[in-house]
């Protein structure tokens, strides 16, 4: 009896181990998937900052009174985006700035990301173009 206990922690031990060895092997699933995450938006904020005289032209084409654009990258966000299904409609990239120099003016341009790329021709200004919480005209 005392054998038969001995042969069955022995063989979880080597089942638990054998798992633990291959997950090692494979690098941990949950951090790989994170840093893998953390560098695709790196690459796609790079390409955006690459692409950032057109995304200032599109937002002074909005307004003849715009002179001048600012990006603060820092504000830049993804998110999931819904469209009554299950599976939603896939993922945007925000990016958020002000104008003329003006501190409390506000634009809002949305890409969306196709296979993990952000697609250029999908630029949209998400929010009418603000100064003070008050729509710019």
């Amino acid at each position: 009896m005392k054998k038969h206990k001995i042969i069955w922690l022995l063989f979880i031990v080597l089942v638990i181990g054998g798992g633990n060895l291959y997950m090692f092997s494979q690098g941990n699933l949950f951090l790989d998937s994170k840093a893998g995450l953390r560098i695709t938006k790196e690459k796609q904020l790079d390409y955006l900052k690459k692409h950032q005289d057109e995304i200032k032209n599109f937002v002074k084409s909005q307004n003849p009174k715009i002179e001048s654009v600012q990006v603060d990258w820092n504000q830049t966000n993804w998110e999931k985006v819904g469209n009554g299904t299950p599976w939603g409609a896939g993922e945007i990239v925000n990016v958020y700035g002000r104008f003329n120099h003006i501190e409390d003016s506000s634009w809002n341009v949305t890409f969306l990301v196709k296979d993990n790329e952000v697609v250029p021709n999908s630029m949209s200004l998400a929010n009418d173009l603000y100064v003070g919480g008050r729509i710019f005209e």
